[in-house]
C-alpha cells in the first residue's frame, strides 16, 4: 500500500509539474508584454509552486520507506513536516507579491494593461482548477496529506486566478491601481491558505484526535463485536494523512489467552476494512474494568501464588499428578482451575480433589478453585 500511494503521488506531481512550467511561462512572458503586475505577480506564484511540487516529490519517496529499527512507526511525519514547509512557502511567496503590489498602487502614474492579458488570466483559471480536481480526488483515494496540501495549494490558485481576471478587466476598461489591488488580494489569500495548511499539519504533529464522528463510529463498531463487552478508551491520532488508533476492550475474565486474541485480531481486520482511513490499530484486552486495576496490582504473581500452592500440596499422594492450573484474576481474588488426569475423576475413593481444595482454602487471595478431569 505505501508503494502504490508513492507511485500516485508521483503521477499526480509529474502532472502538475508539467501543467506549471507551461502556465508560468506563459503567464510571466504575457505579464511582461501585457504590463500586468496582477498576472506577473501570479506566474511567479505558479513558478513557486513547481518547487512545492519538487519537494512533494522527494517527500514522496522518503515518506514511502518502510518501517526500521530506528524508525519503528514509519517515515510518514515527513510527509507531515513537508507540509509545513508548503505552508510556510505559501505565506513568503505572497508577502512578495503583496509588497510588490503595495509599490505598484502607490505610483501615481498608471501603465495600461493589455487586453490580451485576460485570455492568460482565464487560461490560468482552467488550467489550476484542473490540477486542483484531479490532485484532490487522487489525495482522498489514497488518504494523502500531502496532496491534499498541493490540491488546496492549487484551488487558491484558482482563486488568485479569478482576482487577476478581475483585477486585468478593470484595469483594461481604465480603472486605475486594479490591477495593483488584486495582486494585494491574491497575497492575502494566498497567506491564509499558507496559515491553513501550517495549522492543520501542527495538528497531526501533536497527534490531535481524528474527526470525532470517525472515532464514534469506530467505537461503535468495536462494541458490537461479539465477544466485546465494553470499550474502555479509545484514542486515535493521525500521521502522513493516516488515522492510527489504540483501544482497550473489556472481555469476560474467564477467556483463554488464545480466543481474546482472536478478539483482537478480528478488531484489527474489520475495522481496517470498514474504516479505510485507518492504518493501524493497536487493540489492549482487558478483563476488568478500569476501577478495578488497583485491586488487581494487589493480587500475588503467578510465580508467588503456585510456590504457596506447592508448598500446601508437597505433603499429598499424588499431588504430583496435577496436570496444568489456571489463574482467572478477578478484581480483589483469583479463582484456581486445577487440572487432574481422567481417571483421578473416575475413581470415586480418591480423595485428592477434596485434600487440594481443604490445604489451599486458607490462603490469602484465592477464591473458588474448579477440579478438571483431562486425559
Amino acid at each position: 500500500m505505501i508503494e502504490q500511494r508513492k507511485k500516485v503521488i508521483q503521477k499526480v506531481t509529474y502532472t502538475g509539474i508539467f501543467v506549471n512550467i507551461v502556465l508560468a511561462m506563459a503567464q510571466i512572458i504575457s505579464g511582461f508584454l501585457a504590463h500586468s503586475q496582477a498576472l506577473l505577480a501570479d506566474g511567479l506564484h505558479t513558478l513557486a509552486d513547481l518547487i512545492s511540487d519538487f519537494i512533494v516529490l522527494i517527500t514522496a519517496h522518503h515518506s514511502a520507506k518502510e518501517a526500521d529499527d530506528a524508525h519503528p512507526y514509519g517515515h510518514a511525519r515527513i510527509e507531515t513536516l513537508s507540509s509545513i514547509f508548503l505552508g510556510l512557502a505559501l505565506i513568503a511567496v505572497a508577502l512578495g507579491m503583496g509588497y510588490r503590489g503595495i509599490q505598484s498602487f502607490a505610483q501615481t502614474e498608471t501603465v495600461q494593461t493589455e487586453t490580451y492579458a485576460l485570455f492568460f488570466a482565464f487560461l490560468a483559471i482552467l488550467s489550476k482548477e484542473f490540477l486542483y480536481r484531479y490532485t484532490i480526488h487522487a489525495a482522498r483515494k489514497i488518504k494523502s496529506t500531502l496532496l491534499e496540501s498541493n490540491a488546496l495549494h492549487h484551488r487558491s490558485d484558482v482563486f488568485s486566478s479569478v482576482v487577476v481576471v478581475i483585477g486585468v478587466g478593470a484595469q483594461v476598461a481604465g480603472i486605475d491601481h486594479m490591477d495593483a489591488l488584486a495582486a494585494i488580494v491574491i497575497s492575502v489569500m494566498i497567506s491564509l491558505m499558507g496559515i491553513h495548511l501550517i495549522k492543520k499539519a501542527f495538528e497531526e504533529l501533536i497527534d490531535t484526535s481524528l474527526d470525532q464522528q470517525l472515532v464514534e463510529q469506530v467505537k461503535s463498531h468495536i462494541h458490537n463485536i461479539s465477544g466485546v463487552v465494553a470499550v474502555h478508551s479509545l484514542r486515535s491520532r493521525s500521521m502522513g494523512g493516516m488515522g492510527y488508533i489504540d483501544t482497550e476492550i473489556r472481555v469476560n475474565p474467564r477467556l483463554s489467552v488464545s480466543e481474546a486474541h482472536y478478539i483482537s485480531l478480528h478488531i484489527e481486520q474489520t475495522v481496517k476494512k470498514k474504516f479505510t482511513e485507518i492504518s493501524d490499530i493497536t487493540v489492549h484486552i482487558d478483563p476488568v474494568t478500569e476501577t478495578e486495576h488497583e485491586y488487581i496490582l494487589q493480587l500475588p504473581r503467578r510465580s508467588e501464588l503456585l510456590f504457596q500452592l506447592y508448598s500446601v500440596w508437597e505433603n499429598l499422594e499424588n499431588s504430583e499428578k496435577i496436570k496444568n492450573i489456571h489463574l482467572h484474576y478477578l478484581t480483589r481474588q483469583i479463582e484456581v482451575d486445577i487440572i487432574l488426569p481422567l481417571e483421578f475423576g473416575c475413581d470415586k475413593s480418591n480423595t485428592l480433589a477434596e485434600q487440594l481444595y481443604e490445604r489451599a482454602d486458607n490462603i490469602p487471595f484465592v477464591g473458588k478453585i474448579n477440579i478438571y478431569y483431562a486425559p
